[in-house]
């Protein structure tokens, strides 16, 4: 999913970085100062914990990279604002150490941070509007099948927009990178799941979205 500088048409590079200006605005203006006041340190090591996943990839082609994406795990644990932060260091750190190129860091950003984070975000709106809720709902449908469509549907779009970048063809695209969507899956939604319910059961507080007073389970300070 790392796409590299040959496959983005250069006025997309400009436009992602246009783009992205009003999702730092957004940012700026709703950050949780306070919340991450107190739990900075759950931040930086989630952030630490991303890094080292993001390195256990595989690939075939450029831009057909595999690896665990996070961006539902992180919106959970830290909310949007942070989630979209988290991507961008990681994305930054790509591109301090020469894997990616400065000028595709807005593009990326968006398509495993911006994207991925709205459609977390989105699905976890219809599983709290959910009547008698509770905290197995939140695990499952919030988290396990959240982190699943999330990964298929943003990689899909991912491999779209190399089509549409005329990167690579569509007959090519979902010949050799789409059918292995199914394999991306599982350990997201399973990894996901497992440090979200970790999190729950013995940390309920450092889980911005989880509110014991909509789930009958866990204690918020």
């Amino acid at each position: 999913m790392n796409l590299t500088i040959e496959l983005i048409p250069p006025t997309w590079l400009f436009i992602a970085y246009f783009l992205l200006l009003p999702v730092l605005y957004l940012i700026y203006s709703t950050f949780p100062v306070s919340w991450f006041k107190k739990n900075y340190n759950i931040f930086f090591a989630m952030g630490l914990f991303l890094m080292v996943m993001w390195y256990m990839k595989a690939g075939i082609h450029a831009g057909m990279v595999y690896h665990f994406l996070g961006a539902t795990l992180l919106t959970l644990m830290f909310g949007w604002q942070l989630a979209i932060i988290g991507i961008m260091i990681q994305v930054l750190i790509l591109v301090i150490m020469g894997v990616l190129e400065w000028q595709v860091f807005a593009v990326n950003v968006f398509l495993m941070g911006v994207i991925p984070v709205i459609i977390t975000s989105f699905i976890l709106y219809l599983v709290e509007c959910i009547k008698n809720n509770h905290f197995i709902i939140y695990f499952f449908a919030g988290a396990f099948i959240n982190a699943a469509v999330t990964v298929a549907v943003s990689v899909y779009l991912t491999s779209m927009f190399m089509v549409v970048g005329d990167a690579y063809s569509y007959d090519y695209i979902t010949y050799e990178y789409t059918p292995y969507i199914f394999l991306m899956i599982y350990p997201e939604a399973f990894l996901t799941g497992l440090v979200m319910i970790i999190m729950i059961v013995n940390f309920p507080q450092w889980v911005r979205t989880f509110d014991d007073k909509k789930y009958p389970y866990g204690r918020k300070d």
